[in-house]
């Protein structure tokens, strides 16, 4: 995976754990209210516990503050862990993402200049043949004709390299 595509996994994580501590603070209020009908009618009803929207809690912080302020506290602190359990995650998941890169690539169009085992490599060139030979090269190209060729995968670089092509 390339560092340019959206982590559509760490988005939906992050957002399910900012999601379900929102809940949480919401359901916990609600219980240390004791279920209060002027807490307005729940979401549904799931096994006989009223089941109220996430953003509730906010709504009830809003007008009921004054009477509760303790309660409201709490359940600010477990709302707003979401925000610091959900920057965790998403430092853990991309510390594991940069792990499981055994092999980085991110030194430009040399990636595929790898040496394939059961090939042979060719001796380093050097002296005034090596000279001669960098001075002919190109400025942007590759000095060593045997790195473009190294492997099949790329046959667009190969391609526009003249030096590379072989007859």
């Amino acid at each position: 995976m390339t560092a340019t595509k959206i982590l559509w996994g760490q988005i939906l994580t992050v957002f399910a754990i900012v999601l379900t501590t929102t809940w949480g603070a919401t359901q916990w209020t609600a219980w240390r209210l004791g279920f209060q009908p002027q807490l307005g009618t729940p979401w549904f009803d799931l096994a006989g516990l009223s089941v109220y929207p996430p953003p509730a809690f906010f709504w009830w912080w809003y007008f009921y503050d004054a009477y509760a302020p303790r309660i409201f506290l709490e359940g600010a602190l477990i709302a707003a862990s979401g925000g610091f359990v959900s920057i965790a995650v998403a430092i853990g998941m991309s510390v594991w993402r940069a792990r499981e890169a055994k092999h980085a690539e991110t030194y430009g169009s040399a990636r595929w200049a790898e040496h394939r085992r059961g090939q042979a490599r060719r001796p380093a060139r050097t002296g005034r043949r090596r000279a001669r030979q960098a001075r002919r090269a190109p400025i942007f190209a590759m000095t060593d004709p045997s790195m473009c060729c190294a492997s099949r995968r790329h046959e667009a670089a190969r391609a526009s390299a003249s030096w590379c092509r072989r007859s």
